[in-house]
């Protein structure tokens, strides 16, 4: 056995009570995933429409110049990416939350998750909670640019060219892992509700625990 082979094997052994820990998390935890979708949500003239099953009808006003670059629902939560503004329905808080963004960011991406969802620009990381119908951000460093984007039902990780950024509906914030100046990924895997990330000298772990990230040298 080589000694890579041998060392992944001590840290998987030393990943066992952290595994079925977050598993059992997960299965507890009532947000974690949502057993069907339960928000519509379209764009209706001078407004964005939301509903649900015990809401019904919730409806926020979009200004006139305002443009609707992306939308979407799944699970308990709804976004709405206009040129200025983030806007999220909750299906727990049954109420639309509307966060303002930089006028010059330009969207890149969007993932709806069924308890969160994830929004990336050049400039910024934001977060919308279904749970709670909280909007968080991130700001990215000046050099700082997103490689890769790893997401299931439990969180979403952001590999950049400095850090690991991490995100959950549990967790307060985002929670981010710095690299060093050599420290490459080398691997990545997205299982089970856990994402984990191994670079030439550490093994990173991100799953649904309020903790956020554990790590293994």
């Amino acid at each position: 056995m080589t000694a890579h082979h041998s060392s992944w094997g001590r840290n998987l052994l030393l990943l066992l009570p952290f595994l079925a820990a977050t598993v059992w998390l997960s299965l507890a935890n009532p947000y974690g995933t949502a057993a069907a979708d339960e928000v519509s949500l379209w764009i209706e003239p001078g407004m964005a429409v939301a509903d649900s099953p015990l809401s019904g009808r919730r409806e926020i006003s979009l200004d006139v110049q305002e443009i609707i670059l992306g939308k979407g629902a799944r699970g308990i939560n709804g976004i709405v990416v206009t040129s200025r503004r983030l806007l999220g329905f909750s299906s727990r808080t049954l109420s639309w939350t509307e966060f303002e963004r930089e006028l010059y960011e330009k969207l890149l991406d969007k993932r709806i998750l069924p308890a969160f969802s994830v929004v990336r620009t050049d400039r910024r990381l934001y977060g919308f909670r279904g749970a709670d119908g909280t909007w968080l951000e991130e700001p990215l460093n000046v050099r700082e640019t997103v490689q890769r984007t790893l997401a299931n039902d439990y969180g979403a990780v952001f590999i950049t060219n400095e850090r690991l950024i991490g995100f959950t509906s549990l967790l307060g914030d985002f929670s981010s892992k710095t690299l060093g100046v050599h420290e490459r990924v080398t691997r990545t895997d997205n299982v089970n509700g856990l994402i984990s990330i191994t670079t030439n000298a550490r093994t990173f772990i991100f799953g649904s625990r309020l903790s956020g990230w554990d790590e293994f040298e």
